[in-house]
């Protein structure tokens, strides 16, 4: 019987192979870390790793694996212990307990691609890197894990070299600002108010007018987070600028905003 997904939207596909018995015990997972790996397959449209876990005999498979595309898949519930991180001719992390399996302590996650590339195939910004920070993040808030606590496969182990040059401190740092709350926004002025207002109108005079900017390409250019949250993109505020005038003196924060309140009027 499959099980359901702890982060919200992840696509179950059970391993076959997870979970620890000892002495007739069944020994559950608490999660203190991240072990990050590469399943050494070619980064593309074609996620073959998730079932490789759910088919094959070996003692192996992983809690979390992030596609290339930017799809999460859970392979092994956040309670179970996932068979990642076999601890070989290095020693155990520091924050961790030398005497329970590293499985038992730590969330693994294979980033599709290969140690040797995922550098370059899996760049700061690519929807596989903000994929697998949302991921992060939303589960370090959940389990009270920090962000720091992150490292690759090949630090407990001679035999890995995964998942090679990826930049972790880059990586954990993108975590750590995703954690932080959204800063407030400012009151505005009753001038800048009227200037907001006229903001609104304009971006529905540019849709409703079947001008060059379409309500397809406005939808296209907005982006809901997993936390519920609208970001626009940069092109969007750049089109709307455009199409105001020259002296309007809106800034991308009130066009961004005028953007939102127009979705959810």
């Amino acid at each position: 019987m499959t099980f359901l997904a702890d982060y919200p939207g992840a696509i179950v596909v059970q391993a076959r192979n997870y979970g620890y018995v000892v002495g007739g015990k069944h020994l559950l997972n608490n999660p203190k870390a991240w072990a990050l790996h590469t399943p050494e397959e070619p980064p593309d449209n074609v996620p073959s790793t998730p079932y490789y876990f759910a088919s094959t005999d070996r003692d192996a498979s992983t809690t979390y694996f992030v596609s290339y595309l930017g799809f999460v898949f859970q392979m092994v519930p956040e309670s179970e212990g996932a068979y990642g991180n076999a601890v070989e001719g290095k020693p155990y992390p520091a924050w961790a307990d030398s005497t329970v399996n590293l499985n038992l302590q730590t969330l693994s996650v294979e980033i599709e691609g290969y140690a040797a590339t995922i550098h370059q195939t899996m760049p700061r910004g690519s929807a596989q890197w903000r994929a697998l920070v949302n991921l992060m993040a939303h589960r370090c808030r959940a389990l009270n894990i920090p962000p720091g606590r992150t490292f690759g496969h090949y630090a407990v182990s001679v035999y890995r070299s995964d998942p090679g040059q990826l930049n972790i401190p880059l990586l954990v740092s993108d975590v750590i600002a995703a954690l932080q709350p959204a800063p407030e926004e400012e009151e505005m002025t009753p001038e800048e108010r009227a200037e907001f207002n006229a903001l609104k109108d304009r971006v529905d005079a540019i849709v409703n007018s079947g001008g060059a900017l379409t309500l397809q390409q406005i939808q296209d250019n907005i982006v809901l987070n997993p936390e519920g949250h609208i970001t626009v993109t940069p092109w969007l505020v750049n089109e709307i600028a455009k199409r105001l005038p020259a002296a309007s003196g809106y800034t991308d924060a009130q066009a961004v905003k005028a953007v939102k309140d127009w979705l959810n009027r």
